[in-house]
Formats: C-alpha cells, sequence, structure tokens
C-alpha cells in the first residue's frame, strides 16, 4: 500500500465508518522493524560483510604502497651515477613496468571499492524488504481473525517515506505495534543461542571504504 492509497484512506475513513463502521488499528512499523529478533540477525551479517570488505580494501592499499615505494627504489637507482649506464637502463625499464603495474592496480582498487558498495548497498534494499514482507505477513495474519478493517502504519516506513504518515488523533484507535513484535519474536531462539539466519540475506550501509590512491 503506498502513501498516497493511505492517505486517501485517511482522507475517506470519516465518510466509510458512518456507513461500514470499520474497525480501525495503528501500528508502528519502524518500531517493529527495529525491535524484531531477525533485524538484529541481519544486521552482524551485514556488519561482518563490511568488515571483509574493509579488509580486502586495506589490503589492496597496502600492496598498492609497497609497489609505490618499490617504484620510488627503481627511480633512483634509474639516476643512480654510481651505476653503470647499462644498468640505469634496466632500472629504467624495470621502473616502467611498475608504473604500468601501479596503473592497473589503481584501477582494481577503484572497481573493487564501486562493487564492494554496490553489494552492501543491494544487501541492505534486500534486508529491509525481506524483513518488511515478513512483518506485514504478521501482521495480516494478525489482523482479519481481529476483525480489523484497516491497518494504518504510522511510522511510514511501509510506504518507503522518511516521513512519518499523518494521522487523526484518536484515543479510539487501537495500536498493534507491540502486538506484533511479541508475535515476531515469538520464535527467536534463547538467548546464547545462535543467530537465526535472515532470509534473502545473501551479501551494507554503504561503508567507509579506504580512499583509492
Amino acid at each position: 500500500m503506498n502513501k498516497l492509497l493511505l492517505l486517501c484512506l485517511l482522507v475517506l475513513t470519516p465518510v466509510s465508518m458512518a456507513s461500514a463502521d470499520l474497525k480501525i488499528a495503528v501500528i508502528d512499523i519502524g518500531k517493529a522493524f527495529d525491535a524484531y529478533y531477525k533485524t538484529k540477525d541481519a544486521q552482524a551479517r551485514l556488519t561482518e560483510k563490511i568488515e571483509a570488505a574493509q579488509k580486502d580494501m586495506s589490503e589492496l592499499t597496502t600492496e598498492y604502497e609497497n609497489m609505490q615505494e618499490e617504484a620510488k627504489h627503481l627511480y633512483d637507482d634509474s639516476h643512480d651515477p654510481t651505476l653503470s649506464a647499462a644498468a640505469q637502463k634496466d632500472k629504467a625499464t624495470a621502473l616502467q613496468q611498475k608504473e604500468q603495474d601501479l596503473l592497473t592496480l589503481q584501477n582494481k582498487i577503484q572497481e573493487t571499492k564501486v562493487e564492494r558498495e554496490r553489494e552492501i548497498d543491494d544487501e541492505k534494499m534486500r534486508l529491509h524488504k525481506d524483513i518488511l514482507d515478513e512483518i506485514t505477513k504478521v501482521v495480516n495474519d494478525y489482523s482479519g481473525p481481529q476483525g480489523y478493517d484497516i491497518v494504518i502504519d504510522k511510522s511510514g516506513i511501509s510506504a518507503n517515506s522518511a516521513s512519518p504518515i499523518i494521522i487523526f488523533n484518536s484515543s479510539k484507535l487501537i495500536d498493534i505495534t507491540d502486538e506484533i513484535i511479541r508475535q515476531l519474536n515469538a520464535t527467536a531462539p534463547p538467548p546464547g543461542a545462535g543467530a537465526a539466519a535472515p532470509s534473502g540475506i545473501a551479501t551494507p550501509p554503504s561503508s567507509p571504504m579506504p580512499a583509492s590512491p
């Protein structure tokens, strides 16, 4: 359900209630999302992915820095007057190859950085969608038997909105957030048990990566 549809429902609610006496509940999907144990498990796996990417980038950067140092020595040797002309020429030739290797490695670092960031962003999106799908299913399974005609997400998360959806203020609205959180976490493993693998998580927030040389 998108934000426009939700807003339309809010506008039409007074008329609908007058004719059908709708039973309406509200839920804070953002709160349910944060409190769901699978969200925490998935975020831990995401952190591991970020740390692995940072390690890869750190190793590539160290390799580049070492190669730069080798190129510097070759440059110095190619201009060393104590060496023969032939030896200087050999060092200059090696320097040219080293500079080409540096360029190749620099391109690899840049490509790896872009690839890792894309993988992490894709995984964050999958995480968000998979968890929301599970929450939505629990909401639907709960709301039908309870007789609710409309459940409104007051956080705006389910409408992919960064700002809350404004709803009319009434003490008669029933907030089912805590009950949904209870049902979501009903299958949570006991403390100390292995974390459940989150569904749909195969590969983060964008992560801080070492700057390309």
